[in-house]
């Protein structure tokens, strides 16, 4: 699993900076990031929406199973695979288990962008 420590000093890089949160190539929010912070099993992002006369919007995600930093773009990956470290014996065990509303971000990546 990541840490906490290495989510927040990444995000924080990002502060008042305008953002795009996108899910395999389609844009789920966009604005400018004022607050951020970790509790429980999620990371909640407060926004400023200039498309939406400034309006304040929290954006609440996952905790990510994996995540890697470039310069300007963070991914968070909520594989199966980064889940379970490429073991395969532990995959397909659960790839086995049936859910009854799965998660959209379940085998997908987000990506989040300075714009």
């Amino acid at each position: 699993m990541t840490s906490v420590e290495n989510i927040e000093r990444s995000v924080n890089n990002f502060l008042q900076n305008n953002l795009c949160f996108a899910l395999e190539n389609k844009i789920l929010k966009r604005g400018k990031l004022i607050l951020f912070s970790i509790k429980d099993f999620y990371c909640t992002f407060t926004l400023i929406c200039q498309e939406k006369n400034n309006k304040k919007i929290i954006f609440e995600i996952p905790y990510p199973f994996a995540f890697l930093h470039k310069q300007k773009e963070i991914v968070f990956d909520y594989s199966v695979s980064s889940f379970v470290k490429n073991n395969s014996q532990i995959e397909s065990c659960v790839a086995k288990v049936s859910t009854v509303k799965p998660s959209k971000y379940l085998n997908k990546k987000i990506t989040i962008s300075v714009l």
